[in-house]
């Protein structure tokens, strides 16, 4: 466990949803020709309940997400663990570590109060897109290598529930790398939209060691409120948020039989 926690890094993240979140991007100088754009897309079995969804790989704490340059270059497929623990993970999943087009890491994310713990593992590749424009799924799942198969079985995620997986999406996002005044570290903020008029919030985030997560997230505060934005009063999981609406989409065109 010490390797692991010395490892690992907190990444610190505030949200804007809506008309704050534009506003957000506007103070920031955040120009869509600047960033990097993407389409993101996540493999899920959703399935409706009462006028909720339900998303069990999600629920189990497995997320399965494609992420794709809009310029046809190479993306990137990533298995994640979120919540996990570090101290139940088997030995071989406890310290961050990398190699050529694969990047394994061990992180907390804080949002406002809460901390979760997350172990993701992401293989670079020519992976296709998995829906079109208007979110229709091709039948095939994830291309997911052995490892990340392993991890994901972890969370007791196997192969037959893969199987039974289809592709969200795609969510529209931009990707921006910035420095401010008053912040000593690199930040990142990412601008995600469903459809033309759909749900759209801007992520800021940036890592720091453990140490100094708590002045990293306080001075990343007092630098949005010194710019009179106001972050979202509950600080949900981007992806969650994401992932749910894209169920509801889906099922909408594709309702599933009882």
């Amino acid at each position: 466990m010490g390797d692991t926690f010395r490892n690992a890094k907190a990444e610190i993240k505030i949200i804007f949803v809506g008309d704050t979140a534009e506003d957000a991007c506007r103070s920031l100088a955040l120009a869509p020709e600047d960033g990097t754009h993407l389409n993101v897309c996540f493999w899920d079995a959703p399935q409706a309940d009462g006028p909720g969804i339900r998303l069990p790989l999600a629920e189990a704490g497995a997320i399965i997400r494609l992420r794709k340059p809009t310029d046809g270059g190479k993306g990137d497929l990533t298995a994640k663990l979120r919540p996990c623990d570090p101290a139940t993970l088997p030995r071989r999943w406890r310290q961050n570590r990398s190699g050529k087009g694969w990047k394994f890491k061990i992180e907390e994310d804080w949002n406002g109060p809460d901390r979760v713990w997350s172990a993701s593992l992401k293989v670079d590749g020519p992976f296709g897109q998995p829906v079109d424009e208007e979110g229709a799924a091709s039948a095939a799942g994830p291309r997911l290598t052995p490892d990340q198969r392993d991890l994901l079985a972890v969370a007791g995620v196997l192969d037959d529930h893969l199987r039974g997986t289809v592709a969200l999406g795609p969510v529209r996002a931009i990707k921006w790398k910035l420095s401010l005044q008053g912040l000593p570290h690199p930040l990142t903020a990412e601008f995600w939209r469903i459809g033309a008029d759909g749900l759209h919030f801007l992520e800021l985030s940036l890592r720091a060691r453990p140490a100094d997560a708590p002045r990293a997230q306080n001075l990343l505060e007092h630098t949005v409120l010194a710019r009179g934005l106001s972050s979202a009063p509950q600080q949900a999981s981007k992806t969650r948020t994401v992932m749910a609406e894209l169920a509801r989409n889906h099922l909408r065109r594709c309702p599933r039989l009882p």
